[in-house]
């Protein structure tokens, strides 16, 4: 199946902050509930160890869930971790920031991941967002990293196959299960959930686009054609307890 770069609601920029927050919050407690980062925590850990990078800059982070996850799985190494996005999730800040113990901070200023700012040195990370982006755009974000000299690793937990787009019409039942347990809370998510179903509706047809925009990873070796003064590790890693893999792209410049 050849990727497909359909109309996602969160990409679009007078899209609520109201919807935007729950569904950045589901995102974060769905990885949190599965587990579902920790199989890809050894390429974050030996990027660190290849680089010697002393930072993680979480970029395109929403809620802040990846870094939380990050911060349990590298708690050995005390590496301090920076979310960063475009559209900063300001009341999770400090929801995130005091539940990692102070291992994780918010930058509340909007850091577009295709031009970082260079006082954001460190290992760049982006879980679950890269397909949010265009060939052109993607290829920036790759070019911006390779140009900085700071190394940058990217997962996507899911894929244009068949056993990720099959889970599909199962999300808006899981939406109503975990909606109260998601954290900052707000009010109005009840109504938008229980009553007119409009968040279940939209996370749904955004997993579904979301799956459909995945690059695979002879495509992401197209994205780093010309970036040859970087190693560039791509492939795939099966999640444990689901017929799935996850795709990876890491490049370290080379030493």
């Amino acid at each position: 199946m050849r990727r497909l770069h359909l109309f996602e609601f969160e990409d679009q920029p007078w899209f609520p902050d109201v919807l935007r927050d729950v569904m950045t919050a589901y995102i974060s407690k769905l990885m949190d509930m599965t587990g579902m980062l920790d199989p890809l925590m050894p390429k974050v850990v030996e990027a660190l160890d290849r680089t010697g990078a002393e930072r993680i800059v979480d970029l395109c982070s929403g809620a802040g869930g990846p870094a939380l996850t990050m911060a349990r799985a590298l708690e050995d190494r005390n590496t301090p971790i920076v979310c960063a996005d475009k559209f900063p999730h300001a009341r999770a800040a400090d929801h995130v920031e005091q539940a990692s113990g102070g291992r994780v901070s918010f930058d509340r200023r909007s850091v577009d991941a295709m031009d970082v700012r260079r006082d954001l040195t460190g290992l760049r990370t982006i879980f679950n967002a890269f397909h949010h982006f265009r060939p052109e755009q993607a290829r920036r974000i790759l070019a911006d990293a390779h140009d900085a000299g700071q190394p940058i690793a990217i997962f996507e937990t899911v894929d244009r196959r068949f056993a990720n787009l099959a889970g599909i019409p199962a999300i808006p039942f899981f939406v109503l299960a975990v909606v109260p347990f998601l954290r900052p809370f707000r009010w109005l998510w009840i109504p938008l959930t229980y009553l007119l179903p409009i968040i279940p509706l939209l996370i749904m047809w955004d997993g579904l686009v979301s799956c459909l925009r995945i690059y695979q990873p002879p495509e992401l070796r197209e994205l780093v054609a010309g970036l040859d003064d970087f190693d560039w590790d791509i492939g795939r890693v099966p999640m444990e307890g689901a017929p799935i893999h996850a795709t990876y792209i890491v490049g370290t410049p080379k030493s």
